[in-house]
């Protein structure tokens, strides 16, 4: 009979064969299963997108229709009035707030007035107005939606009428291509779809298409009373089958449709199913080989397992002993007989002999061998019985931990024995000295932890352990600690915090909020605590461990500070006080003010004053404001010469300004001197208790600081039309920018005329700007803004181009002998481009060493000395002439004449004016003639235009003249043709 191990492996390949048969099928239905989860999964999550999307869309889209719905009802009040004012006007002249309102809606194509019967009233400015009679759309609210209309070749147009408080009817003309722009850039796939329509399911707009505009689509009867809905339906319009989700909650008749193409969203699916397919195919056709190869093994295993199964069961009977052996002491021949096992033991040979009991002692562990020898001896003098642990030191120095259990019997013929046994217990006493060793590790990290320790009873909260950490940081000493409670370093204000915390039963606890203890002197302390329940002597308790985290706290204190306040003057920056000011001025219940203040010619003091008095003059600027907002409201600095005051009352603003302009009226004083601050200030006002509005406020009000340059007063309030004039000037900058590309602009040339020999010595390049109908923009209304934005650069390169040009023609008609002189702006220079740009126009045209002449302002001699000075030195070793323009105008500074390499210096037409019968005029120009003369300069006069002038500035030793008088500007071809005519004399000006 085989034995039972036999018999189990016999059944255990088709036992095998059934488990993996069961495996196969489990994981084939598990696949199946997957695939058909994933594929709704896919579905589900198409449709929760296409509900996400479309929702979004509906959210802009309400935003969108209040937007103008509010701008429809800021006009309908002044529409009333002017119905009642001007009954007789036949066209709606609309008002600045209303075109401010179109200029600030493009959506809007045109807004008309209508009674309430539908008759028209007032047109707006479109072509496209209509003249007909307005049928009011039915309907309760305020606000109601027309259908579309399409007119002409127009864009269509979605009719919105406002009941106005008279009963009139505002109506705007919504341009479908605002809807249209709603639907760009949406995540729903290339086949997916978007679409806006209304409520009778006439399309307004679908993304990336506006050519089915008007199209009517079945919209699901269960958005009749708004809400969302869901469907899978195929696309009238492209046949695309998708997953389709409608929205209609904006509070407006309007329904949004967003649908994800199903072939987009199953497309992956598939390729899933496709590698489920192929793994089930290996699994199968992996067990049909594994299951082979099994068989023809089968009869080898069998054949060896008769003498496995024989061998673990002698293997089991021999660990059943393997721990214990049992031992016989005679006592009058003092030899042990020992057990297999227990010889093994102490690590003698496995043989029945008798072993002498000293040998026993020999092994034992030279620690412990005194001891056992005493216990073993008291046992036997005493007839107790023998208990001992001890070690034993093994032949190859292993010890091995014993307890032995003796006691003493008679043996055969009385003799007197003792006999026992004897346990290995290596691994219980292992593991005892581990835990030992784990308590003191635990004694010592909670005793010589750094961070305060402490452990508490969670009924009575008082300190039951403390560590040396705490008793250090707290001050307490251990027993004052042991008699406290640790609601007792806490504030009373927390207690009620604390014993929650105490209550909360989750693990492990790690506060993410940072509490303050106080120590024995009162000093507080910002702490993150970390804690652990335990029990404690039995008790429930808790381990806490308590982080001082001060530095850090106060690290991102100062860094919240950093972050919401300059460092530089301690105010707020801008971004924070418009926030500060929108959350609390839900508070205020009153409209408030805020002032802009910017800072005339700041940038100029520190190259003139040097830094630390530009920083001086700042901090006291600052310190001053600081001192007058703290009675109004909060401030903010802007770098470098900016300010924003607000007062929480607007009634409040004109004071406040009042006490800004007192402020800066007194003097800078510093060592050596003092500075008087001169700034503009803009003053706006919010639309009444707005949330959110602060940021336009300080908007308006810089707008107004920008006109308070061109106006007089202390300081400027925002008008309407000043946003307007802000329109002029972007458009400005945009017509600017064409310009250069377009080639607008001209070169205008005035000579510049010899006093001792009456000669033509150079041409004055000035700028013009043609526009379309023939007429010139003034270049004092351009190029101030080409330098704010930096288009002086390209325009200044074209003109030294142009300027070039011109002095090869000159060349080329025998006037070479005439240089031309070019108008460098300051931004242009302080790039340090200008030496290089005038080399490479040189070499282009072929024009010799002083053919073009360079004219600065003093303003680009006080930015950057050494810049300026480098490329000053530059041009002159390349036979560039340079002169000062409108000398005497700027901040002057002597030093830049005296160090700078010059040429010319240039008396600005101010001091020309009248000089023949104004001393004062006459004796600033003598000065001038006189300092150029000194420093080896020699001065040209603008703006000659009487003969007066001409023969005061030739008598006085003037070197140079140009104007009127001489010459107007004209362009080169004239010019040309009065010198050949001989016509450049002032008689024949």
């Amino acid at each position: 009979m085989n034995p039972p191990g036999f018999a189990t492996s016999a059944r255990s390949l088709p036992a095998f064969r059934r488990f993996g048969m069961l495996v196969g099928l489990a994981l084939s239905a598990a696949l199946l299963a997957a695939i058909v989860h994933d594929r709704g999964t896919r579905v589900e999550a198409a449709t929760r997108h296409s509900l996400a999307v479309a929702v979004g869309v509906d959210r802009l889209l309400h935003y969108e229709i209040r937007h103008l719905e509010r701008a429809l009802r800021g006009m309908a009040g002044d529409a009333d009035g002017y119905v009642r004012d001007y009954p007789s006007q036949s066209n709606w002249d609309i008002s600045s707030a209303i075109r401010s309102v179109i200029s600030r809606n493009a959506e809007l194509q045109d807004i008309d007035l209508y009674d309430r019967e539908g008759k028209p009233i007032r047109r707006g400015v479109s072509e496209y107005s209509s003249r007909t009679d307005f049928q009011p759309p039915p309907g309760q609210e305020d606000l109601r939606v027309g259908s579309l209309r399409i007119q002409g070749h127009s864009q269509p147009v979605v009719p919105l009428a406002l009941r106005t408080p008279d009963g009139n009817w505002l109506v705007a003309r919504l341009r479908t291509g605002e809807l249209q722009r709603l639907l760009e850039g949406l995540d729903i796939g290339q086949l997916g779809s978007a679409a806006i329509l209304d409520r009778g399911g006439y399309l307004l707009a679908r993304q990336g298409e506006a050519g089915h505009v008007g199209k009517r689509m079945d919209i699901p009867v269960e958005l009749a009373a708004g809400g969302t809905t869901q469907v899978r339906r195929v696309s009238p319009i492209d046949r695309v089958r998708r997953y389709a989700s409608f929205t209609s909650t904006s509070g407006y008749p309007f329904v949004v449709a967003v649908g994800i193409a199903e072939r987009e969203v199953l497309a992956p699916w598939w390729n899933y199913v496709i590698s489920a397919s192929l793994l089930l195919v290996f699994y199968w056709l992996g067990a049909a080989y594994l299951v082979r190869r099994l068989l023809s093994s089968e009869t080898a295993r069998l054949a060896t397992q008769g003498e496995l199964v024989r061998h673990a069961d002698w293997l089991a009977k021999a660990q059943e002993a393997s721990r214990a052996g049992v031992w016989a002491l005679e006592l009058e021949q003092e030899k042990v007989r020992a057990s297999a096992q227990a010889a093994a033991l102490f690590g003698f040979d496995k043989k029945p002999d008798l072993i002498a009991l000293e040998d026993f002692f020999e092994r034992m562990h030279d620690e412990d061998r005194e001891r056992v020898s005493r216990e073993f001896a008291e046992s036997l003098s005493s007839g107790q019985a023998f208990h001992s642990e001890y070690r034993v030191v093994l032949p190859d120095r292993r010890i091995r931990w014993i307890s032995a259990r003796g006691a003493r019997v008679e043996g055969e013929a009385g003799k007197p024995l003792m006999t026992g046994t004897i346990v290995d217990i290596t691994e219980r006493r292992e593991n005892q000295a581990q835990i030992e060793r784990a308590e003191m590790q635990f004694r010592e990290l909670f005793d010589l932890n750094p961070l305060p320790f402490w452990v508490f009873d969670l009924e009575s909260l008082r300190f039951l352990a403390v560590n040396e950490a705490a008793i250090r940081k707290y001050g307490y000493s251990r027993e004052e600690f042991l008699g406290m409670t640790i609601l007792q370093i806490r504030s009373p204000e927390d207690q009620a915090d604390v014993l929650e915390s105490v209550g909360d039963s989750a693990e492990p606890r790690e506060s993410e909020s940072v509490w303050i203890h106080y120590n024995r002197d009162g000093r507080p302390m910002y702490v993150r605590v970390h804690s652990s329940s335990i029990q404690f002597d039995g008790r429930p308790a808790r381990l806490v461990l308590a982080e001082d985290v001060s530095e850090r706290v106060a690290y991102e204190e100062d860094l919240a500070w950093r972050a919401t306040h300059d460092e530089s003057t301690g105010l707020l920056k801008l971004r924070a006080l418009i926030e500060q000011v929108d959350a609390r001025s839900r508070n205020w219940h009153t409209p408030y003010g805020a002032a802009y203040l910017q800072l005339r010619d700041l940038e100029v003091v520190s190259p003139t004053l040097g830094r630390r008095m530009g920083e001086a003059i700042l901090a006291e600027i600052s310190r001053r404001l600081s001192g007058v907002a703290s009675a109004y409201g909060p401030a903010a600095y802007l770098p470098s010469d900016s300010f924003v005051l607000v007062a929480r009352d607007a009634r409040q603003t004109e004071r406040l300004v009042a006490d800004m302009v007192r402020a800066l009226s007194e003097p800078v004083e510093f060592e050596g001197g003092s500075h008087r601050v001169e700034a503009w200030i803009g003053v706006a006002h919010s639309p009444g208790v707005v949330p959110g509005a602060a940021e336009q406020v300080v908007d308006h009000a810089a707008l107004a600081a920008l006109h308070s340059r061109n106006e007089s007063g202390a300081a400027t309030e925002f008008r309407l039309e000043m946003t307007e004039q802000a329109a002029e000037r972007l458009d400005t900058l945009s017509r600017l920018r064409r310009a250069i590309a377009d080639n607008e602009f001209e070169l205008f040339f005035q000579p510049v005329t010899c006093l001792t020999t009456g000669g033509v010595v150079a041409l004055e390049a000035l700028l013009r700007w043609r526009q379309s109908d023939g007429s010139y923009v003034p270049p004092g209304h351009f190029v101030p803004l080409a330098e704010e934005s930096g288009l002086i650069v390209p325009i200044g390169e074209w003109v030294l181009d142009h300027a070039a040009r011109a002095g090869a023609r000159l060349a080329a008609v025998g006037r070479g002998d005439i240089a031309i002189a070019v108008n460098v702006s300051a931004v242009q220079f302080l790039q340090g481009t200008v030496p290089a740009t005038l080399r490479q126009v040189l070499r282009r045209h072929g024009l010799p060493r002083g053919a073009l002449h360079v004219e600065l302002t003093e303003t680009a001699m006080l930015k950057s000395r050494e810049t300026v000075r480098s490329s000053l030195e530059e041009l002159q070793r390349e036979g560039v002439c340079v002169s000062i323009d409108d000398f005497g105008t700027g901040f002057s500074s002597m030093a830049y004449l005296r160090d700078l390499p010059l040429d010319y210096l240039k008396i600005d037409r101010s001091f020309v004016i009248g000089v023949h019968r104004d001393e004062k005029n006459a004796s600033i120009c003598r000065a001038l003639i006189a300092l150029g003369r000194g420093l080896g300069l020699r001065t040209i006069a603008e703006g000659v235009e009487e003969k007066g002038e001409y023969d005061w500035l030739r008598d006085n030793a003037c070197d140079y003249v140009q104007g009127f008088y001489v010459a107007r500007p004209a362009p080169l071809e004239a010019v040309i043709e009065r010198l050949d005519a001989g016509r450049l004399v002032v008689s024949g000006r």
